[in-house]
């Protein structure tokens, strides 16, 4: 499988994106969010409605709302909007939900669930975990788990003899911001975090498309696996150290649980790696 790796773990870019503004993950006509034009939008452009040439939301209006509902793009909402608006009802778009802050932990909750996003049951029980595990452990503060891949990034490659009608109709259903054409594939960036790993195989088994692959990442420290035990979750946490370009020589390793009532217990400790690492707590 090709992949493509970057030298550093962008941790300046990703804290960027984790603390972005809630981004335009609504597809046109979506005022709603929810992933489709329908009747639940025409309420919302009626209150955004002012008139040709006016450039606010009407008193008391959503200035985001507002912004969405000017659908041709010219600062105003007006009939012209409305007619755009009805081109759109019946279009369909991947429901992304609400933008996370906290991209650690979207992403491992995307990982347990195994969905392309994270049901919000899911994010806010790992965001309130990790918070108790490292209010009971100050040393584990700094030790955040590290995204193996860009979340909003997928590499694909594509036959240029095959029609990409449906490749094209997939990347308006996943709302996708940009489309970069290299020599040998494409970098496609989309609104949002998702679970590319399980996206790539929906773009992959499209006849114009040879593979797909997230735009992973190397010189990674830290790790964090979580293992469901019925109400507990199992967090193995890893704290990489020492020449971790393409694995570390020296780790330190907890196991912790975390069980539904927020009880934090310590399962093991253990330090190894390399004759030459130094640990110390």
């Amino acid at each position: 499988m090709f992949r493509v790796l970057i030298p550093t773990t962008c941790a300046a870019l990703l804290a960027a994106l984790a603390a972005s503004a809630d981004p335009p993950c609504r597809g046109a006509g979506d005022l709603s969010g929810e992933g489709r034009v329908d009747a639940a939008d025409l309420p919302i452009f009626a209150a955004c409605m002012g008139g040709p040439d006016i450039a606010e939301p009407p008193p008391g209006g959503d200035p985001n709302a507002f912004a969405l509902a000017d659908l041709s793009g010219d600062g105003d909402v007006d009939l012209h909007d409305f007619g755009v608006l009805m081109r759109q009802v019946g279009g369909q778009y991947f429901a992304y939900g609400p933008h996370r802050q906290n991209l650690e932990a979207e992403m491992l909750a995307m990982t347990v669930a195994n969905m392309l996003r994270a049901p919000d049951a899911e994010y806010e029980r790992i965001l309130r975990d990790l918070a108790l595990i490292r209010a009971a452990y100050p040393q584990l503060v700094t030790v955040i788990d590290d995204t193996d891949y860009m979340p909003t990034e997928l590499l694909v490659g594509i036959d240029a003899g095959q029609p990409l009608d449906q490749y094209y109709a997939l990347n308006e259903f996943y709302l996708v911001q940009s489309e970069e054409i290299h020599y040998s594939f494409r970098l496609l960036t989309f609104c949002d975090s998702l679970n590319l790993p399980l996206l790539a195989p929906i773009y992959e088994a499209l006849a114009a498309v040879t593979w797909a692959d997230p735009n992973w990442l190397i010189g990674i420290d830290d790790y964090i696996t979580i293992d469901v035990i019925g109400a507990t979750y199992r967090y193995n946490i890893d704290d990489g150290f020492w020449d971790c370009f393409d694995g570390c020589d020296c780790h330190r390793y907890w196991v912790i649980d975390v069980d539904q009532a927020g009880n934090v217990t310590l399962i093991s400790y253990r330090e190894y790696g390399m004759p030459w690492c130094q640990f110390g707590q």
